[in-house]
């Protein structure tokens, strides 16, 4: 195994035996099929692996020390997302990618609006208010966005020997429900809270991947073949 496996193996042999039992709650008409708690933790280091990396990427175009991190999983309908997402801003700046693969859907880097104006600010060395933000500089947004999701895509495909195909950044600045409103209302959301520290800041934002039920499923059965706890 490599050194990554490894890591993420123990941590999850940490955990009692009688936790990986597949949860599922009932919200608005839907069954929610969501991780264990084993497979959550699984996801959290694997995420806080794939997030480091892009940090030093980061760091390396912001010419500042950025560390970033995935402290929390959760999982909520589409609808709740969209209101979840809105407490921690009433604008929210989402960069949204498609991807398609073993499993597929959508993935997004969700920032409260003015978190998302200190990013531009590292990146580009300027102080504009959002609505005068030039091509280059929503540029410069996608380009976070497609650092951070492409890392966590390239680090499930490298764990779990599936590639991905993913589509162009693109940006939207709204709501919380304007920016999921493209997706199946049955769909399942899963929000991981990410959070940047940057010198002495700290932002708080979210990778959201929309999945369909099939794809969540696809996701938990390739976490436990990873681990080997059932026939690749």
């Amino acid at each position: 195994r490599t050194r990554r496996q490894r890591r993420i193996s123990l941590s999850a042999q940490a955990h009692h035996a009688g936790h990986d039992q597949q949860i599922t709650r009932h919200c608005r008409g839907l069954t929610m099929i969501e991780l264990s708690p084993l497979q959550n933790d699984a996801l959290c280091e694997i995420f806080n692996i794939s997030v480091g990396q892009a940090a030093s990427t980061l760091s390396q175009i912001v010419n500042e020390e950025i560390v970033l991190s995935v402290p929390e999983i959760k999982f909520y309908t589409v609808r709740e997302a969209g209101d979840y997402l809105s407490h921690s801003s009433n604008r929210i700046c989402g960069i949204w990618q498609t991807f398609d693969g073993y499993f597929n859907g959508n993935a997004l880097l969700i920032f409260p609006e003015v978190r998302s104006l200190e990013l531009v600010r590292l990146m580009m060395g300027k102080n504009l208010p959002i609505e005068q933000l030039t091509e280059l500089e929503q540029d410069a947004l996608s380009e976070i966005g497609n650092i951070i999701l492409n890392s966590c895509l390239a680090s499930l495909s490298d764990l779990f020997d599936h590639p991905f195909q993913c589509g162009l950044p693109r940006l939207h600045i709204g709501s919380g429900q304007s920016t999921l409103k493209e997706c199946d209302a049955e769909n399942i959301v899963m929000i991981l809270e990410i959070q940047f520290s940057i010198e002495s800041k700290k932002i708080d934002g979210y990778v959201v991947f929309v999945m369909n039920t099939e794809s969540l499923d696809l996701l938990a059965k390739a976490i436990d073949q990873f681990f080997g706890a059932i026939p690749a």
